[in-house]
C-alpha cells in the first residue's frame, strides 16, 4: 500500500511556455520528498469560498493518508485577532480560508498531518493559537529570514521524549535546520505544546499533546534539507492510518 499524502499548494500567477495564467503552485521538493519516502503526493489547491470550504476540506482529507500544509506568505493575523504588523504580507485569503478548514479537518478525522514554516503557523492558529508577526522585533537580528531568495542554516533544541525528538534524534538535543521565515508561534493553540526552539527563544516546532497522534508542526523547511525522517514518519503513520481505516471499513460494510 502506498499512502497518499495531500499536500496544499498556493494559488499564484505563472509564466510557462509563452502562457501567463492562474496555477496551483508548489515547489517540486515536496512532491519529490513525498515520493522518494514511500508516498504517493496528491496536490490540494486552495478553495476560498468560506461556505464550503470546511465540507469540501473535510470530504477530500477523509479519503487521505496524510496532510502536508506547506510553507507560504503570512497568514492574515485578523483571523487571530491582531492587527497587522507593517512587515505581513497578506496575500493569499483563498488559501488561508482553505488550509484552516484542512487542517482543522485532520484534527477531526485524526489524519496524520505536517506543517512546514506557514504550516506550522496555519496549524497553530487553527488550533487558537497566535503569531509572532515579525521576530526579528523581539530577537533583534535576521538569522532566521535567510536569503532573499534562498535558505539560512540554525541549530534547533529539542525536548526530550517528544514525537520529534523520537524521529530525529541523534544522539544530542540539537538538529541544522533550513530556516527561512520572519513569523513565528507566540501563544500556542489548545491540544498542542512546543517541543523545539532556537538559541534565541522561537518556537521552532508543536505537536500534539496526546502523542498517539500524528500532529507535527516544524518551522523549518525539511523538504530544503538533506533529511528525509520527518516525511518518512509522516508517511509511515499514513500507513498505520490507512490501516486503521480498512479494518473500520470492512467492518462496516460487514455489519
Amino acid at each position: 500500500m502506498t499512502p497518499t499524502i495531500g499536500i496544499t499548494t498556493y494559488h499564484a500567477s505563472a509564466d510557462w511556455r509563452g502562457f501567463s495564467e492562474e496555477g496551483a503552485l508548489l515547489p517540486w521538493r515536496y512532491v519529490t520528498s513525498i515520493r522518494d519516502n514511500g508516498g504517493s503526493a496528491l496536490l490540494l489547491p486552495p478553495n476560498g469560498d468560506a461556505a464550503v470550504a470546511a465540507a469540501e476540506a473535510e470530504n477530500i482529507v477523509s479519503r487521505l493518508d496524510g496532510v502536508v500544509i506547506a510553507g507560504g506568505g503570512d497568514i492574515d493575523p485578523a483571523i487571530y485577532g491582531s492587527a497587522a504588523h507593517p512587515e505581513t504580507d497578506v496575500n493569499a485569503p483563498d488559501r488561508d480560508v482553505w488550509e484552516l478548514a484542512v487542517a482543522e479537518a485532520a484534527i477531526k478525522l485524526g489524519v496524520p498531518l505536517l506543517g512546514i514554516c506557514r504550516g506550522m503557523q496555519v496549524l497553530n492558529v487553527a488550533c487558537g493559537g497566535t503569531l509572532h508577526q515579525h521576530i526579528p522585533d523581539l530577537v533583534g537580528h535576521h538569522e532566521h529570514t535567510g536569503t532573499a531568495a534562498g535558505f539560512g542554516t540554525h541549530k534547533v533544541r529539542v525536548t526530550a521524549g517528544t514525537t520529534i525528538l523520537s524521529i530525529l534524534d541523534d544522539g544530542g538535543e540539537y538538529v541544522g535546520v533550513p530556516t527561512h521565515h520572519h513569523q513565528a508561534v507566540d501563544k500556542v493553540g489548545d491540544g498542542l505544546i512546543a517541543v523545539a526552539w532556537a538559541g534565541d527563544g522561537i518556537i521552532e516546532a508543536v505537536e500534539a499533546v496526546n502523542t498517539d497522534d500524528f500532529l507535527v508542526g516544524v518551522q523549518w523547511h525539511p523538504e530544503q534539507g538533506t533529511d528525509p525522517r520527518l516525511f518518512r514518519a509522516l508517511i509511515a503513520a499514513g500507513e498505520r492510518h490507512y490501516s486503521e481505516r480498512s479494518v473500520v471499513s470492512s467492518f462496516l460494510a460487514g455489519a
